[in-house]
């Protein structure tokens, strides 16, 4: 199953911390916005029912004909429910109609933690990235979130409780990884709102740089008038003032985002070619293994998944290559050398 070529799919990623003002929306919009003015097609979904991202991108939450509830609840198809921006970046809109309906689609859906992956599994060759802004307070709307994610980036202004939040929805994705999603990965935190000519924000850069050293990205948000003022406009920082200090940070952040993608790309491709030059003998000593790392809950959804189970066979890949790595160790150049 894991020799044959594997099919691209979209990278998916949440953008959370469990505390409100910190950046996440306004993050999301113009990583959103960065991404697809540079060809990548892009769907961007709102997982908040306050609906900020819905209204970032310029439409009025009240007035919407469906939302991403209406496919939660099956009452309408992707295609009907998908806002286009514009050819390159998509919206799945968001409203308050939503959080009135948690607590029945946790009592009525057989499978409540999974019920953004189902409606993401059946489009996720259409898109390169799909970008989830997450609520505020880790709840079934989260939970979805980094269930159908690749992985998440944290976003961290530098205050007193953003900084607090960061232990325990660490703890949340030790739990969603084990139970819910072996694939999902840690990206990494990009800091936002910073003002380095505080020592406080020097401070928390300095903290998480310390117990983050390979996750904390090189770029940061500073504090800017014209971030808020292209949300209110309904426009992407690009979109609004493209000279702008915010513009020139959220392209330092997308770029470094883009090229950490790559990286990744290249990683599996190595260890997909390597996996390939072994023997029928050892590819199955080597997937033996793999399976035998994965918890219980997702060796028993293998064994029961049909063969075209995209996630579970992720997260098999994920395990095999842990594996592989301990025999072929990577590095950025080997991919180069082996197609020299």
């Amino acid at each position: 199953m894991l020799n044959e070529q594997e099919t691209v799919m979209a990278k998916v990623v949440s953008f959370i911390i469990q505390k409100g003002g910190c950046g996440k929306t306004t993050t999301t919009a113009n990583t959103a916005g960065y991404l697809a003015m540079h060809g990548f097609q892009v769907l961007a979904v709102d997982m908040d029912p306050q609906g900020n991202l819905t209204q970032h991108m310029g439409y009025d939450t009240e007035s919407l004909d469906h939302s991403i509830l209406d496919l939660f609840e099956g009452q309408y198809g992707f295609d009907e429910v998908i806002l286009q921006r514009n050819e390159t970046l998509h919206l799945l809109p968001n409203n308050l109609k939503t959080a009135s309906a948690e607590f029945s689609l946790q009592k009525n859906s057989l499978n409540p933690d999974f019920l953004l992956r189902d409606v993401l599994a059946p489009v996720m060759n259409r898109y390169d990235y799909v970008l989830l802004d997450c609520p505020p307070a880790i709840g079934l709307f989260s939970i979805n979130a980094l269930a159908a994610s690749t992985e998440f980036v944290l976003v961290v202004s530098p205050e007193f409780f953003p900084m607090k939040a960061i232990k325990p929805l660490y703890e949340t994705f030790r739990m969603v990884k084990s139970k819910l999603n072996h694939s999902l990965q840690f990206n990494g935190i990009i800091m936002t709102m910073c003002d380095f000519r505080t020592r406080h924000s020097q401070e928390v850069r300095s903290i998480l740089k310390k117990n983050f050293p390979h996750k904390l990205y090189n770029a940061y948000i500073r504090m800017n008038v014209s971030l808020k003022e292209a949300s209110s406009y309904g426009q992407t920082i690009f979109e609004y003032n493209p000279h702008s200090f915010g513009a020139f940070d959220y392209q330092n952040f997308a770029e470094e985002f883009i090229r950490d993608h790559h990286k990744n790309i290249c990683k599996k491709q190595y260890y997909q070619q390597k996996f390939e030059t072994l023997s029928p003998g050892e590819q199955n000593q080597i997937i033996m293994f793999a399976e035998q790392s994965l918890s219980a809950f997702v060796k028993n959804g293998i064994d029961n998944a049909d063969d075209d189970s995209s996630v579970l066979h992720e997260a098999l890949v994920v395990e095999r290559n842990k594996v592989l790595e301990k025999l072929f160790p990577y590095r950025m150049n080997n991919l180069v050398e082996d197609q020299s």
